[in-house]
């Protein structure tokens, strides 16, 4: 721990001038009169990670997970490769460049942004014990300035929660909130069998596995496995499976499309709107032939000041629609969510509401790394019926009481599966932080989470077939003791802009 502190100092040793903006500025536009044709910037972002959790112990049944008595839960573990519970890494260094197009008096601006740190966009999983390195373009985008709006155009930020639109380096805290994270910060997920039996659903699968519909009806539980190894009249391997991979990069709130945006002052108002059309697929260039539909509107009454830390009152909606296709089938993708904040003479409170419909990114299961063998083999798991229903929210509060120091608290909770008794799943994080801002341009952070899950209804097995209860039940008990060993976390990191 203090060899690990001593890394991360050294890390954070070395910082030049940033200068911060609205988000939309920041993201899309160069500042009135500027000239600038190529201006090279970025940030990194060292941390260390402690994780307090504990390994699993006391599951008995089935014998294919008991393998995992003994072994810590990967969300006791540190992302995105899981491999260890205490880690110093650079989870994020992005350099990028942006500017005026030149000969076109300003009215064009480029952005573009790499990812070279080691987080989900950059680490991705090659098979369930596997992950590759390869860094990624996060932004790159052409705005255009029109008299009655302005175009972008290019991979970049989605018009969604705050969480979403926020500048990185002008985070709060270390980590995202639960219900940002999962319900906004998307997987991206692929059919994937190696012959092992990849889901833990002990012959009970929910009636919303990653099978196709076609499947699901007609093919009693029991047989799924075989199904997926191939048989007369169904598919072959890789084809129609429960199991499935997440083998692409999350798509970090961003995505390919065209953006119309604008911003108008009314003496100390601000109102700001965004609409875009995006392909869907994140970070991945590729069309999926499907495309998503996202706006936000905003209501600000400006105190003072400028740029991501001015002083104001804001309210905000905002919406997405689109569909995603898994095994040939599309699917119903829906979020929404509303939110205010306030910052003034030190003082920021705030808060947001997030609902989600339709396709929702389950998790890991089992959750943990692969112990090979007769043990399950963890695969991502997607719910995809459009009557998939999780919400959640986020209330935070932060106090600049000296010139260098911020007090921060943020509570947050996420309910996942909340149209399935059987399925639901809450999670819920306090988190104390304290800032310190060594400069304009380097800042430290301390974040202590206090992090709890549950199996909200474990008596839902009763409401099933008699038939099934017995496996419902210890999956239901498999599932509370896995929840029960989720621990506290501790991160130390700093931030810094050149």
């Amino acid at each position: 721990m203090k060899r690990g502190i001593i890394s991360l100092a050294v890390l954070c040793a070395f910082s030049q001038t940033a200068q911060a903006t609205n988000w939309l500025q920041l993201e899309n536009n160069e500042p009135p009169g500027s000239r600038n044709t190529a201006h090279f910037w970025g940030f990194i972002q060292p941390e260390l990670v402690h994780n307090e959790g504990n390994a699993v112990a006391g599951i008995v049944a089935p014998p294919q997970l008991t393998h995992y008595n003994g072994q810590d839960s990967i969300n006791n573990l540190v992302g995105p490769d899981f491999s260890h519970q205490n880690a110093v890494q650079v989870f994020r260094a992005r350099p990028g460049v942006r500017g005026i197009m030149p000969g076109t008096d300003g009215k064009i601006n480029y952005f573009l942004l790499a990812e070279l740190g080691y987080n989900g966009i950059t680490v991705v999983k090659q098979n369930p014990n596997s992950f590759r390195y390869a860094p990624a373009i996060t932004d790159a985008t052409i705005s255009v300035n029109l008299p009655a709006t302005r175009l972008r155009v290019g991979i970049g930020r989605l018009p969604l929660g705050e969480e979403a639109m926020q500048g990185e380096p002008a985070m709060n805290y270390a980590n995202l909130t639960n219900v940002s994270d999962q319900l906004l910060n998307e997987r991206f997920v692929n059919p994937y069998y190696s012959g092992r039996q990849e889901v833990p659903m002990l012959g009970v699968p929910s009636t919303q596995v990653n099978l196709n519909p076609a499947y699901t009806n007609a093919i009693p539980a029991l047989s799924l496995q075989r199904a997926c190894a191939g048989g007369a009249g169904i598919p072959g391997p890789g084809t129609y499976c429960m199991g499935a991979l997440n083998d692409k990069p999350v798509g970090a709130f961003r995505d390919m499309g065209i953006e119309a945006y604008d911003w108008i002052d009314k003496g100390k108002w601000e109102y700001s709107y965004a609409l875009m059309v995006s392909d869907g697929n994140g970070l991945d260039i590729a069309n999926n032939g499907n495309y998503d539909i996202s706006g936000r509107i905003q209501a600000s009454y400006i105190f003072g000041g400028s740029g991501a830390f001015r002083q104001d009152a804001s309210a905000y909606a905002w919406y997405q629609d689109g569909r995603r296709n898994y095994a040939g089938t599309d699917y119903s993708r829906v979020r929404e969510g509303v939110g205010a904040k306030y910052m003034d003479h030190g003082l920021r409170i705030g808060g947001e509401y997030i609902k989600a419909a339709g396709m929702i990114y389950y998790g890991v299961i089992a959750p943990f790394l692969d112990v090979g063998g007769a043990a399950f083999e963890p695969v991502d798991q997607m719910m995809l019926a459009s009557s998939n229903t999780a919400d959640g929210y986020y209330v935070d509060m932060g106090y600049k009481f000296a010139p260098k120091w911020e007090a921060d608290i943020r509570y947050d909770t996420l309910d996942k599966l909340k149209n399935s008794a059987y399925d639901e799943r809450l999670v819920s994080t306090v988190t104390y932080g304290a800032q310190y801002f060594y400069s304009k341009n380097l800042r430290f952070l301390v974040n202590y989470e206090i992090r709890k899950a549950s199996v909200p209804n474990p008596l839902s097995y009763l409401q099933s077939p008699v038939a099934l209860q017995a496996a419902q039940r210890t999956q239901l008990t498999d599932a509370s003791i896995i929840a029960g060993s989720i621990g506290n976390r501790i991160d130390i990191a700093c931030t810094y802009t050149f």
